[in-house]
């Protein structure tokens, strides 16, 4: 399945989903998906967001934490969840407040299993 099929899932999955992301390991988008927010808007989000993880992945390692498996932001605006995936990839989701959390996060983690088959 291509990427942009898998996060046009993830956006029909969720209700007050705004955009999807899929992220290289230099914070660059491999591929998006938008429903209520502008695809410049998105990339920037997804460079913002891949400075913000790879300063986590450091905290995480500088402190022998493991790696994150989600991260859940959570602006009086917006959700936005991201997965890491192999090789430094990543997968988000931006979702408008309020939004059903566990349905986000159910249907990232689906979207990540079929990503991580992809990237094999």
């Amino acid at each position: 399945m291509p990427f942009s099929a898998v996060l046009e899932n993830l956006l029909a999955r969720n209700d007050r989903a705004a955009g999807a992301l899929f992220l290289d390991a230099g914070g660059e988008t491999v591929g998006y998906a938008c429903a209520a927010i502008t695809p410049y808007e998105l990339r920037v989000l997804g460079a913002y967001l891949g400075i913000y993880l790879r300063q986590l992945d450091r905290l995480f390692a500088g402190y022998e934490l493991g790696e994150p498996r989600l991260i859940h932001i959570a602006q009086q605006a917006a959700h936005i969840y991201a997965m890491p995936l192999p090789d430094g990839y990543c997968v988000a989701l931006v979702q408008h407040q309020p939004g059903l959390v566990a349905q986000a996060r159910a249907s990232l983690l689906d979207a990540a299993e079929q990503l991580r088959l992809e990237l094999v």
